[in-house]
């Protein structure tokens, strides 16, 4: 018997990022830019809580996929730079760039389309992580707009 695999679309639920006063020089994941598990339960179950040991509780890898650029408003008086990175749950960082902002302006960086993954299901690893660094305290406001899903809800194939 042949299975056929198709896309399907997605089920996420949508999420707005935002981090206000980046801080300076340490690299900060923005709130909600780093991919999650999901717990999902049987259907003909309810939980209170998610038990990610429970056997029939399966535990799924995460998807981010950005809608929007990251904006990158600069509050200061003095023009400023904010560098954005991929963390990968590898370990390995991916850079997408240095903006250098005019004072009291926004600058954008191209992440629509793009996707933050988690690729182990278990409840202990972190995924995919977005993250900034500024180059002085408190001058920077960063926001974009994101889907959160299962992984596999947005390849249309579960493989487990």
């Amino acid at each position: 018997m042949s299975r056929i695999y198709c896309r399907t679309p997605s089920t996420g639920y949508p999420e707005n990022l935002v981090l206000a006063n980046v801080p300076g020089g340490t690299f900060t994941t923005i709130p909600g830019a780093d991919c999650p598990d999901y717990s999902v339960p049987d259907p003909a179950n309810q939980y209170e809580q998610r038990d990610p040991l429970f056997p029939e509780r399966a535990i799924l890898p995460g998807q981010i996929f950005f809608l929007t650029p990251l904006s990158i408003v600069n509050k200061s008086g003095n023009q400023e730079s904010l560098t954005v990175q991929l963390l990968q749950e590898s370990g390995n960082i991916i850079n997408f760039g240095t903006a250098v902002v005019p004072a009291y302006d926004t600058a954008y960086i191209p992440l629509n389309g793009r996707s933050l993954l988690k690729r182990t299901g278990n409840a202990t690893a972190n995924g995919d992580q977005l993250q900034v660094q500024a180059t002085a305290d408190n001058v920077f406001d960063v926001w974009t707009a994101a889907e959160g899903s299962t992984a596999s809800q947005n390849l249309g194939v579960f493989i487990p």
